[in-house]
């Protein structure tokens, strides 16, 4: 690979990660009315999963009714729905209009383009974050939360998530997840999703510190399309976590009447994660420019070597074609040339001579025989 395809692989990475905003059907057309929903072609309804709880008592079911959902408002302290896709609009809607969601955030529900933000509805607040897993590749799966008085709702990009360990301490009865109310399930949720970020990152170490033995021992082409996929995760992790600790200081600043103080701490924690997670992608996208820069220095010193190797061979018949050369002109000895050919050999010797003197100016010249001051 060249060296200006290398050089231009952070430029790569930048356009295939803003590709998918860019894609058409991803968007409505200009001038659409906002809050439109529209089911992409040959979506299903998807599984809706329910947890209904309080200190005491906890159920848990695959909802079909969706409109029944809410009619456990007022039976049970909190209720969590888990929507496991968004690209059925009807479900969509109907768990909106359900509890009460905003249309504008139904649309960036289903918008799976949008970046980490939090927003202030009138009853509920909206949360968009990431959840990143490898499976082998880097996926970033949008979330959306929607946090309420008495209610958690959370659509999911594509089915499979992190909540597992969050769903087992329901069901056993964790004493401060069961009783705490829909602020402290919410804050649950963003930290399994924050916190599964580190396994994720951490992956990249084993990666980067392979890719530098091999580039040491046996650089290749492969070695820089790996480095080159390596920082596109990077570089879409980043832009993952960036916003979303942003939006983490958000509710940490400014949490309003649905997250209690004692949440804001967990919140807090939260942040701190980001922060942690932000450095880590920041210095291993680092490191992942330096093993660019060690492929190519790794690549030109193989290439001296070799060149020095020609080099060594290119010296050792220069001289034996330099007397080959000389023999090989089928010139008359001047003792026994004819007349007008007795300066030949002199000649033909000048000239030789001339063109090394000029030669050997040319170098000196150029600095290549003598340092420059």
């Amino acid at each position: 690979m060249k060296r200006r395809d290398l050089l231009r692989m952070p430029v790569k990475a930048a356009l295939e990660g803003v590709a998918p905003v860019l894609e058409r059907g991803m968007r409505p057309p200009p001038g659409s009315a906002p809050g439109v929903l529209q089911s992409m072609p040959g979506a299903t309804a998807p599984r809706v999963d329910v947890f209904a709880y309080g200190p005491h008592e906890i159920t848990e079911f695959e909802a079909e009714d969706l409109p029944a959902i809410a009619r456990l408002r007022g039976h049970y302290p909190v209720i969590w729905v888990n929507v496991n896709a968004v690209d059925h609009a009807e479900t969509v809607q109907a768990i909106g209009d359900g509890f009460g969601l905003h249309r504008l955030a139904l649309e960036d529900v289903m918008h799976v383009t949008q970046r980490p933000k939090v927003e202030a509805y009138d009853g509920h607040l909206f949360i968009v974050v990431k959840m990143a897993r490898r499976a082998p590749d880097l996926d970033l799966e949008q979330v959306g939360i929607f946090l309420g008085r008495d209610f958690v709702v959370t659509f999911q990009q594509h089915p499979g998530d992190v909540f597992d360990t969050l769903r087992e301490r329901l069901r056993a009865g964790h004493a401060r997840l069961r009783a705490a109310g829909p602020d402290y399930l919410a804050y649950s949720v963003l930290d399994a999703i924050i916190d599964n970020y580190f396994p994720v990152v951490e992956e990249f170490v084993d990666e980067l510190e392979a890719l530098e033995n091999e580039i040491m021992e046996r650089p290749s082409h492969h070695c820089v399309q790996r480095l080159h996929d390596i920082k596109r995760e990077l570089m879409a992790l980043r832009r993952s976590v960036w916003p979303l600790r942003e939006a983490l200081g958000v509710l940490v600043r400014d949490p309003g009447a649905l997250v209690h103080a004692e949440t804001v701490v967990y919140l807090r924690d939260c942040q701190d994660h980001a922060y942690q997670i932000l450095d880590l992608v920041e210095n291993f996208r680092e490191v992942a420019g330096s093993l660019a820069d060690l492929y190519i220095s790794t690549v030109g010193n193989r290439t001296n070597d070799i060149m020095k190797v020609l080099t060594i061979f290119a010296a050792l018949f220069i001289p034996l074609s330099f007397i080959t050369g000389i023999y090989g002109m089928n010139l008359a000895h001047p003792e026994t040339a004819p007349a007008p050919w007795y300066w030949t050999w002199p000649f033909a010797a000048a000239v030789m001579g001339a063109i090394a003197f000029a030669l050997l100016v040319f170098f000196y010249r150029r600095g290549w025989i003598r340092g420059r001051g």
